[in-house]
């Protein structure tokens, strides 16, 4: 007897579930299961929240409090550079200031100036990442991640800046719902780690991406 194409597409998706599954079940590959769940979901993109660096010179700066400087010694740097390029490689025909010239500006200059930066380097737009709290630990034996952020960004062309776009991410867990033991990886390991994930989940508000793209992060967490 024939099967419909409803029913033939029902049983292709079912055979999908249990390979799955069985690889799962055998290999205890989390990874697996979370990608297997994401292809089930069919996956989809969104468009970008902020369209205001598209066609524009833009410049990255990244800060947080001062008394988190020692504890996550390099961190909003680390976020800065992978938020520059983030958007180099995904915002239609933007200009992004290599970081290389943000550095130079900073060696020689108030690094707080960040409008005073913008202008030297010649951008339109000036994207500020303010890290109102960042910690690396859970206690003193885990890490996880724990970041306030809030993303802010500013039109350059006037003779005054102004605010353009503003949005508060909140608080930004990594792992989520889990935690690393500190004997698991380095300090350095996962500090790159996080701060990689704070930049992406900040640069996708500026292009079209993925949502579902960092639904399997506790199951990588501890890989």
């Amino acid at each position: 007897m024939d099967r419909s194409p409803i029913m033939r597409h029902t049983c292709s998706w079912l055979s999908l579930v249990l390979l799955v599954a069985t690889t799962v079940t055998s290999s205890g590959c989390h990874t697996i299961l979370a990608t297997g769940v994401y292809l089930l979901q069919g996956g989809n993109v969104v468009p970008a929240q902020c369209e205001a660096l598209e066609e524009q010179r833009v410049v990255v700066a990244c800060r947080c409090p001062s008394a988190s400087e020692y504890s996550i010694a390099g961190a909003p740097d680390q976020i800065a550079r992978s938020v520059t390029n983030l958007l180099r490689e995904n915002v239609p025909k933007v200009d992004v200031v290599d970081y290389r010239e943000v550095d130079k500006w900073h060696d020689e200059n108030d690094w707080g100036d960040f409008e005073g930066m913008g202008r030297a380097v010649k951008a339109d737009r000036l994207v500020v990442i303010d890290l109102a709290h960042l910690d690396l630990y859970k206690g003193q034996t885990l890490y996880q991640g724990n970041a306030d952020v809030t993303v802010t960004v500013y039109d350059l062309t006037g003779t005054k800046s102004k605010i353009v776009w503003e949005h508060a991410l909140g608080e930004v867990l990594f792992p989520r719902n889990s935690a690393i033991p500190v004997q698991d990886k380095s300090p350095k390991q996962f500090q790159r780690e996080y701060t990689e994930i704070l930049a992406r989940q900040i640069a996708v508000y500026f292009y079209k991406h993925d949502p579902n793209a960092d639904f399997a992060l506790d199951a990588i967490a501890n890989q």
